[in-house]
């Protein structure tokens, strides 16, 4: 058998070095396992990163996709105000016809025409106030979707800026 002593010189603890040999005896299975997984850490550092950029650029995309006029908030929006542009006509149209109603219920016999172009314009003002609601609602829902559009952007700028980051630590 090989004197350590001999071979580490004197004063050296002989029985601290058999324990650290005794103890990856002991744990070679495990000692492996741990070296393995040091051996497979940056191919999964470059799998995270790299899924890390990418969903960052999607992000990105469905945020871009979402906000701005060209977006759909844009498109919302614009639909937002043709719907209050024809609900503003609408009410035009509708005190016309209810101006119509008043002079025509002055002409004798014209009683039930008359009661018939109140009715009518009670419709288009009854019409006009369910597009100013949903109007109303549309930009409500462009105002939200501009946000999140918003969010998804910062997102896909903060998931791309991680994914780099995390490139570094792989040489990449």
């Amino acid at each position: 058998m090989v004197d350590l002593g001999k071979i580490l010189g004197a004063g050296a603890d002989i029985t601290r070095l058999q324990d650290v040999v005794d103890f990856i005896a002991d744990h070679r299975d495990e000692l492996e396992a741990s070296a393995q997984i040091a051996r497979d850490i940056p191919a999964l550092l470059r799998l995270l990163s790299s899924g890390l950029a990418d969903a960052g650029t999607h992000a990105s995309k469905a945020g871009a996709a979402l906000s701005g006029t060209a977006g759909a908030t844009g498109r919302v929006g614009d639909s937002a105000e043709a719907l209050a542009s024809i609900s503003s006509s609408l009410s035009s149209v509708g005190k016309l016809v209810g101006e119509a109603a008043k002079d025509i219920s002055k002409v004798p016999l014209m009683g039930g025409p008359s009661r018939q172009l109140a009715t009518a314009a009670n419709a288009v003002g009854d019409t006009k106030e369910t597009l100013d609601g949903l109007s109303g609602d549309l930009k409500d829902i462009s105002a939200l979707l501009d946000t999140v559009g918003q969010a998804l952007e910062r997102l896909g700028t903060t998931l791309g800026a991680t994914g780099r980051e995390a490139n570094k630590f792989v040489g990449g």
